[in-house]
């Protein structure tokens, strides 16, 4: 059971505060009910945190980061909910394959998770020159902080998305 109050459902977009004092918008796609999400962010980054729902630009292929994250920033009202995709459909937000590289490794492990508990499912093991390791998200519980940080860098100008 998770510490915080779980006050977000499927669908819920938000923004993410950066930390240069602006936002990137994101969605829970998926979520266990105990403050584990797998959900998709996008830019460009915004000055104002917007008063509505825009969803003409929350498309999958031009999200620029997507993963497994924890809902702390949402359950503390740290990230700011902009209301919900309305019909929210899970099959419209599909959970990707995500992977697991290691550095100082050839090894690479593909990992499916289930859509309703997000608990590992699979794992295909394979190596670096039989995958392109750049069209999967990267696996593991990403921290509201870190995603924070990772989008800044993402989004900064001068930086490619």
């Amino acid at each position: 059971m998770t510490k915080y109050p779980i006050n977000y459902h499927l669908g819920t977009v938000f923004c993410v505060p950066l930390r240069n004092d602006k936002y990137a918008r994101g969605i829970v796609a998926r979520m266990d009910g105990r403050g584990m999400i797998f959900g998709y962010f996008w830019g460009p980054s915004l000055k104002i945190i917007p008063d509505h729902v825009d969803e003409s630009d929350l498309k999958i292929e031009s999200a620029v980061l997507a993963g497994i994250f924890s809902g702390m920033g949402l359950s503390q009202d740290e990230w700011p909910q902009l209301g919900s995709v309305k019909p929210f459909h899970q099959e419209d937000w599909p959970m990707p394959i995500l992977i697991n590289t290691e550095d100082d490794s050839d090894r690479v492990e593909l990992v499916e998770y289930d859509e309703d508990t997000l608990e590992e499912e699979t794992i295909k093991l394979t190596t670096r020159d039989k995958v392109d390791i750049n069209a999967y998200p990267e696996d593991g519980l990403m921290g509201s902080g870190y995603v924070e940080e990772v989008l800044t860098m993402l989004l900064e100008p001068g930086n490619s998305t």
